[in-house]
């Protein structure tokens, strides 16, 4: 984001390998970044800092959403946005299978309906709330075509082990098809 559209860029994850990772691939770069490694619902930054909070995939972990949807309100600045895309599943009661998924992986996971309700309750206005489950489902299949066209180059540079978990994407376009959504949400500070 820093590199294409010249603005500063805060970063934080969990894991100390993906701010690695990320820093790494900034070295060289002409543009404003700054990763941390640091817990977003224990992180606090002063009100109206942000203009837009971006979060991909990540936020299915999450268990008080809602307190975390408050801080991001309070974190951005009047005008601000939110871009979140995360996992999601269908309206209802998960089957058992997915709901052993759920607990296995430790995911909160709410209908995409709920998610935007959750913003809006969060303050956020002008929320959009869409199921993209067919959009995604095409992009890992391209992503999965492609590891599994150079099977041998992406072993040779990373494992069989990572090759494997990777091909394990078949199982998840199959929950996708199904209970396993995934939801694209954009929500507004007035």
């Amino acid at each position: 984001m820093a590199e294409n559209f010249d603005v500063e860029v805060v970063g934080i994850d969990l894991s100390i390998n993906m701010i690695s990772f990320a820093l790494e691939r900034a070295i060289g770069l002409k543009c404003s970044v700054e990763f941390e490694m640091a817990d977003c619902t224990k992180k606090s930054y002063p009100n109206n800092t942000f203009d837009v909070i971006y979060s991909r995939e990540t936020i299915v972990y999450i268990k008080d959403k809602p307190a975390l949807f408050k801080s991001f309100f309070k974190w951005l600045k009047p005008g601000g946005k939110v871009l979140i895309s995360d996992y999601c599943k269908h309206a209802g009661t998960p089957s058992p299978e997915f709901g052993e998924l759920i607990k296995q992986r430790g995911y909160d996971v709410h209908d995409v309906k709920a998610y935007g309700q959750m913003l809006r309750d969060a303050g956020f206005a002008e929320v959009i709330a869409e199921d993209r489950t067919d959009q995604f489902i095409e992009l890992l299949e391209k992503k999965l075509n492609a590891i599994e066209k150079d099977k041998d180059a992406f072993i040779s540079d990373f494992s069989e082990e990572d090759y494997n978990d990777l091909v394990g994407w078949k199982a998840e376009l199959t929950r996708r098809s199904g209970e396993q959504r995934w939801g694209l949400f954009i929500a507004k500070k007035k």
